[in-house]
């Protein structure tokens, strides 16, 4: 469902917001690898990837430069497929903080490490691995979020609400269900089974 995943996008970026501004590095990279595998799915559009190799490296520090070098490492082949000159912007900024040597020595070599990486063309990080790659290109919905805008983190959905009509809704879910997976006669046993315990 895409509003779903919109709402992943959201929340995700929110996340980062913060833990960005709280100078969270544990949580910021956590971060940044769940939003690099959502630009290597196409969940979101890649300008939300350089919005924030951008950010990161306005003012360099040794936390911010180590998480653009895993956040490229992790969706760099994805970056290269679809923008391969931002990309190379990136790669420019992070070779010009490596010559001013202003950041710590193992920092230094983890860029020279992504450096290896890119030359290797992302073979050990591929953007989607084949058993991941579910949905068809034409059906994919890439959306489009920014780091600056103000979010609907549509935080109602957190808490449980009784549904009057939740027979109705069941069966609509079933019906649309179906329609989208065909007919799949082994679920509808294992829902029986569970009717019959109650």
């Amino acid at each position: 469902m895409p509003e779903i995943g919109e709402l992943l996008v959201k929340r995700a970026v929110n996340q980062f917001n913060r833990a960005y501004r709280r100078h969270d590095k544990v949580v910021c990279n956590g971060v940044v690898k769940l939003i690099a595998a959502l630009v290597n799915q196409q969940l979101v559009h890649e300008l939300l990837a350089l919005q924030l190799c951008i950010l990161l490296l306005e003012t360099p520090t040794d936390d911010s430069v180590e998480t653009v070098v895993t956040f490229v490492t992790e969706c760099g082949a994805a970056l290269a497929e679809v923008s391969p000159q931002a990309l190379n912007s990136i790669f420019e900024r992070l070779r010009s903080i490596l010559h001013e040597g202003a950041i710590d020595k193992r920092v230094q070599y983890m860029i020279e490490g992504l450096y290896a990486v890119r030359k290797s063309n992302f073979a050990d990080y591929p953007a989607v691995l084949p058993e991941l790659d579910l949905v068809e290109a034409e059906d994919q919905i890439t959306h489009e979020v920014s780091l600056g805008e103000q979010l609907d983190l549509e935080e109602t959905l957190d808490y449980f609400t009784f549904d009057p009509d939740f027979e109705a809704n069941e069966a609509a879910y079933v019906r649309v269900r179906r329609e989208i997976l065909g007919d799949d006669s082994d679920s509808e046993s294992g829902d029986d089974d569970d009717d019959d315990d109650d």
